[in-house]
């Protein structure tokens, strides 16, 4: 079943009745006054790859519908944050670690109900691993050939982000 995104009603600038009016293909919510035209909300959603002895740091999840399953750190861009500051945000909420992004690794996103996914390559910069206990019963580090399997991820934007990450080559000098 593919869900659609809430669409606005009233324009958000003048609240004026948003009328449909052909777009690039589509007919989109569209306000007769200001110009404003409602395209997809998307989430967005940040997650890192933390990197120790050549293992990855997943958390247990303890909510939900993905209770018992493993994840990246990471979760939800606040309206007051860039994607960037929210991977460093997250994970430090969920692992106890400050950390420093290296880069970006891989995007992933689900249509319909639309979620886009970064994944960033993060440094350890300080800290203790410790678990949010509102959120994850257990955080470790996997290596790379002893990953949980594909029915013990949360998310695909995780199995994604593990592909990237097996994948990945650094630059050479």
């Amino acid at each position: 079943m593919i869900h659609r995104a809430a669409r606005f009603a009233f324009c958000p600038r003048d609240g004026t009745a948003l009328v449909p009016t052909r777009i690039d293909g589509r007919d989109r919510p569209t306000c007769p006054v200001c110009g404003f035209a409602d395209f997809m909300h998307v989430q967005i959603g940040a997650n890192t790859i933390v990197e120790r002895d050549g293992g990855v740091l997943l958390v247990r999840l303890n909510y939900g519908p993905r209770d018992g399953h493993w994840a990246l750190p990471g979760g939800l861009v606040e309206d007051d944050e860039t994607p960037e500051e929210a991977a460093v945000r997250e994970t430090h909420e969920e692992t106890g670690f400050h950390v420093s992004l290296e880069g970006l690794l891989a995007s992933w996103m689900r249509p319909g109900f639309p979620i886009l996914v970064i994944v960033y390559r993060a440094r350890i910069e300080r800290g203790e691993l410790r678990v949010a206990p509102d959120e994850a019963s257990e955080a470790r580090f996997f290596p790379r050939r002893e990953l949980p399997p594909l029915e013990e991820l949360a998310w695909p934007s995780t199995a994604h982000g593990l592909d990237a990450w097996r994948a990945y080559e650094p630059p050479r000098p």
